[in-house]
């Protein structure tokens, strides 16, 4: 395995798990992430594995617009963290076309295929301005 860190290789990783999420198969993101990651939003209780990720999948709303907007990258060998902001749309009933923006913390591993995983994120909502 490298152990060179390179931050274009997230920015990648970080596309590519914008289109899982806008992607009609409710599951796709799933396999962006570690077998053993854990997500965690802010107002509910923490999933963790890849097989609790697609049960929450299953349940999720359609997004679309995803975007991830990385605001500090740190890494090191076959580890980052990304600390930045996201936001969606929510796509159908009854959420459809609520927007939600989120802070974010995302920790990445390269994984012994070559590939970068989530294996933490860890969203908190920002308030609605008015």
């Amino acid at each position: 395995m490298r152990a060179m860190f390179d931050e274009s290789e997230i920015r990648t990783a970080e596309r590519a798990l914008e289109r899982a999420l806008e992607s009609p198969d409710p599951t796709a993101w799933v396999y962006a992430y570690t077998e053993d990651a854990v997500f965690a939003a802010q107002g509910a209780p923490p999933v963790q594995g890849r097989a609790a990720l697609l049960d929450m999948a299953k349940g999720m709303n359609r997004l679309s617009s995803v975007s991830i907007k990385p605001q500090r990258t740190e890494g090191s060998g076959n580890v980052a963290c990304v600390y930045g902001l996201a936001s969606w749309v929510s796509a159908r009933p009854p959420d459809g076309g609520h927007t939600t923006k989120v802070r974010l913390i995302i920790v990445w591993r390269r994984e012994t295929d070559g590939q970068w995983r989530v294996a933490l994120e860890l969203l908190h909502e920002e308030p609605v301005a008015d």
